[in-house]
C-alpha cells in the first residue's frame, strides 16, 4: 500500500480515538459526579436520621406545633426508608464502577493517541506498523463499554465545538473563547429555526 494511504489511516484511527476519549472521559465524570453526590446524601441523610431517632419529638414542639409522637415516629420512618432507597439505588446504578471502567479506556486512548501522534512524525511507515495500531485500537473498542447514542452525538459536537475553538484561536489567538462559545451557541440556535421555518 502507499505511503500516503497509510499516513491517512494512521490519521484517522488518531481522530476516531480522540472522540471515543472525549466520550468516555466525559461519561467518567458524570458518573463520578453523580456518585458522589447520593454517596453524600446518602451519609448526611443517615446521620440525620440517627440524629432524630435518638431525639424526642417535644424537641421539636416551639417550631412544629403540630407534631406528635406519631406523626415524628412517622417522619422518621418515611426519611429512613427514602435513605435506604437512595443507598440501594446507589450501589445498584455502580457509578462509581462506571466511572473509573471509562476513566480507564479514555487513558489507553490517551496512550494511543501519544504513539499515532509519534507515527505521524515518520518519514515512512510500514503496513506491519499501522496493522500493529490497527490491532491495539480494536483491542481498546473491545474492551471497553458501550457509549450510548445520546451522549455520542452530544460529545460529537463537542469535540467538533473545540476543534473549530483551536483552528479559530490559530488565526487570533487573543479572541475571547467564553464569547466565540456564545456566538456560535447563537448561531447554531438561529441556524435550527432557519432549517425548521
Amino acid at each position: 500500500m502507499s505511503q500516503d494511504f497509510i499516513k491517512q489511516e494512521v490519521k484517522n484511527l488518531k481522530k476516531k480515538a480522540e472522540q471515543n476519549r472525549q466520550m468516555h472521559f466525559s461519561i467518567s465524570k458524570t458518573a463520578s459526579i453523580l456518585n458522589k453526590i447520593l454517596h453524600a446524601v446518602a451519609l448526611i441523610g443517615s446521620s440525620i436520621t440517627a440524629i432524630l431517632t435518638f431525639a424526642e419529638f417535644s424537641t421539636f414542639l416551639p417550631w412544629f406545633p403540630w407534631l406528635t409522637d406519631g406523626t415524628y415516629k412517622l417522619i422518621i420512618g418515611f426519611f429512613a426508608g427514602l435513605i435506604f432507597i437512595i443507598t440501594i439505588l446507589e450501589e445498584y446504578l455502580g457509578l462509581g464502577k462506571k466511572a473509573a471502567t471509562h476513566e480507564t479506556i479514555g487513558k489507553q486512548l490517551t496512550t494511543f493517541i501519544r504513539t499515532t501522534s509519534t507515527l505521524e512524525t515518520y518519514e515512512t511507515l510500514t503496513q506491519a506498523e499501522l496493522d500493529q495500531v490497527s490491532s491495539e485500537y480494536s483491542s481498546i473498542n473491545e474492551s471497553a463499554p458501550i457509549i450510548p447514542d445520546r451522549i455520542f452525538i452530544k460529545e460529537k459536537q463537542r469535540l467538533q465545538v473545540k476543534i473549530d475553538i483551536s483552528k479559530k484561536l490559530e488565526k487570533t489567538p487573543h479572541m475571547s473563547v467564553p464569547l466565540y462559545c456564545i456566538k456560535m451557541k447563537l448561531k447554531q440556535l438561529f441556524s435550527s429555526d432557519e432549517t425548521r421555518n
